[in-house]
């Protein structure tokens, strides 16, 4: 029994230590992407978008009228601001948080479903993994939803009314941070409800109900401002559920389908390739979901995790289905359901774990892993790449046409950085910038633009050099 105890304490002091290594490991390495990455379109929007504006104001989206108010995200921006803060990774430090708030709930969870720590990895490494880099909310939004479901996780064990406050503070904060986070929380107050069935009758409930209540009603009153003012919100009125809308977007975002298309644009045979791996990825999510045993069909258990999972995953569909039928909602895509993203990937480690040893049934994970810490690994290895600042003092005494559609990062970045280079047009789209181009008389002038229109810019020009820049941003310099 002694013996028994010291292997015991052993094994848990060892995975202590090696969850500590994993959670600096990341922490260092999203410090280093948030210090030394460009300001990104979404970061530049809301910082320029909160200027002037009280705190009144952003809260009620009297003036800044975007998806892009991130509430928390843009009064905390608005804060740094009248701090005279203007370094990025400042505003950056709420996602840090986020990402804290993740660990911590994701460790918590493992723990209670007695699954090994190293999965960790597996679940930070995924498609929101450098989104824990950005100024934005979603590093907020999926680290509370995490906590809601952990507390979610230890009610349905054991009824405290302490466990009922957390899973709805952290529910609330999780779609105050990004409103479309609304659907998940509600499939988790959906669970909830099941297992408080019988505790119903009491203030806690009443109070809850009111802090619920008051969430709907702020959403529903300022998303209909957003859906009247943002016409690129994420999802359109042509987006269904499924086809070109929120289930294939979740697909395409396991296998970084919209970077790859951008990177291989011009190549047929890559973009088949492309469509492949979607497919591939596709599989590796769905077939883990098959991982059933004959005894899981006897009795369904409400306490089960898989039950739970389950539930969190086709629910959130069942409430945009409703929301757009009775409300005009719109579908959300990618990122504005990274919940989903975290649910799913928890439902393969646990069908996956639960069901067999043999390896050949972790071969999907495995595919996923990888497919997610391979693309880390590139944005990585973009960062040696020269940025927009170094593009800006590189042309500062030529020309300088901007081929970003609605883009203000380069302005953003002239300014902060000190730059101040005047001599920058910008444009929507090669037929308002290339005449421009051609009519400049000087001997040397510059397009910076996104990778769709390289090849287009430079059917006008022979005598052109190109210069790779991060995010497969290219430097094209034209000479006469």
């Amino acid at each position: 029994m002694i013996l028994k105890n010291r292997i015991d304490n052993f094994s848990s002091s060892a995975a202590a230590r090696r969850e500590i290594y994993i959670f600096f490991f990341f922490l260092i390495a999203f410090i280093f992407f948030a210090l030394y990455n460009d300001w990104i379109y979404d970061e530049t929007t809301s910082y320029n978008g909160v200027r002037n504006n009280s705190v009144w104001e952003l809260l009620t989206y009297s003036k800044f009228k975007l998806a892009n108010n991130h509430i928390i995200n843009s009064l905390y921006f608005r804060l740094l601001q009248q701090g005279g803060i203007i370094d990025v990774v400042y505003y950056r430090l709420l996602s840090l948080v986020g990402f804290l708030l993740f660990f911590i709930a994701n460790s918590r969870i493992l723990r209670l479903l007695k699954i090994n720590n190293l999965y960790l990895i597996f679940l930070t490494v995924a498609p929101y993994f450098f989104y824990f880099t950005y100024g934005r909310d979603y590093a907020l939004a999926i680290g509370c939803f995490a906590m809601s479901f952990y507390y979610l996780l230890k009610y349905s064990k054991d009824q405290q009314v302490k466990y009922e406050y957390l899973i709805v503070v952290f529910g609330a904060i999780s779609t105050l941070s990004i409103f479309s986070f609304l659907y998940g929380f509600l499939s988790i107050l959906v669970v909830f409800g099941i297992f408080k069935i019988k505790h119903l009758k009491s203030i806690h409930t009443v109070l809850l109900s009111v802090i619920v209540l008051a969430l709907l009603l702020y959403i529903y009153k300022v998303g209909k401002i957003v859906n009247a003012n943002d016409p690129s919100i994420i999802g359109t009125n042509t987006f269904s559920l499924f086809k070109y809308g929120t289930v294939s977007s979740i697909f395409s975002d396991f296998s970084y389908r919209e970077y790859l298309v951008n990177l291989f644009f011009n190549s047929a045979n890559a973009l088949r390739i492309i469509t492949f791996f979607k497919l591939l990825i596709m599989l590796c999510v769905i077939i883990p979901m098959f991982y059933v045993r004959k005894i899981n069909f006897r009795k369904i258990d409400p306490s089960n995790i898989k039950t739970i999972l389950v539930l969190l995953i086709f629910l959130p569909f069942l409430f945009m289905a409703a929301a757009n039928i009775f409300t005009g909602a719109l579908y959300p895509l990618t990122r504005a359901v990274f919940y989903l993203h975290y649910v799913i990937l928890l439902f393969v480690l646990v069908s996956t774990v639960t069901y067999s040893k043999k390896i050949i049934f972790y071969v999907p994970l495995i595919i996923l892993c990888l497919t997610s810490f391979i693309y880390s690994c590139y944005a990585y290895y973009d960062l040696s790449r020269p940025n927009i600042k170094e593009a800006i003092v590189a042309t500062k005494n030529y020309p300088l046409y901007v081929l970003f559609t609605n883009d203000k990062n380069l302005d953003l970045i002239n300014n902060l950085s000190g730059i101040n280079k005047e001599n920058i047009t910008e444009g929507r789209g090669t037929e308002n910038i290339i005449p421009l181009v051609q009519k400049d008389t000087s001997k040397i002038r510059y397009i910076i633009c996104w990778p769709e229109y390289r090849d287009s810019c430079l059917v006008y020009f022979k005598n052109t050099r190109i210069y790779k820049y991060r995010d497969g941003y290219s430097l094209i310099e034209i000479h006469r």
